[in-house]
C-alpha cells in the first residue's frame, strides 16, 4: 500500500508558508544584503550632493563675478 500524502511528514520547510518564521541564518542573510544596498544607496547619493554643492558654489561664483563686474 502507498504511503497517502497526508501521513507523509514535511520534513522540508516552506519559507512561502504564512506559518513559517524565518530562522536566524535567514534572518542575517537578508540583514546584510539589505545594508550593502542601503550603503550602496549612500554612497551614489552622497556623490550627488558633492556634484551639486560644487555645482552650487561654482554659480554662486559666477554669480558674484558678474556682480563685481556690474558694479565695477
Amino acid at each position: 500500500m502507498k504511503p497517502c500524502m497526508a501521513d507523509l511528514s514535511n520534513t522540508k520547510r516552506n519559507p512561502l508558508a504564512a506559518n513559517t518564521e524565518p530562522t536566524d541564518e535567514e534572518l542575517a542573510e537578508v540583514m546584510s544584503e539589505a545594508l550593502d544596498l542601503a550603503m550602496a544607496r549612500k554612497l551614489e547619493s552622497d556623490a550627488w550632493m558633492r556634484r551639486k554643492l560644487t555645482e552650487a558654489v561654482a554659480d554662486a561664483r559666477a554669480r558674484d563675478v558678474v556682480m563685481v563686474a556690474d558694479a565695477g
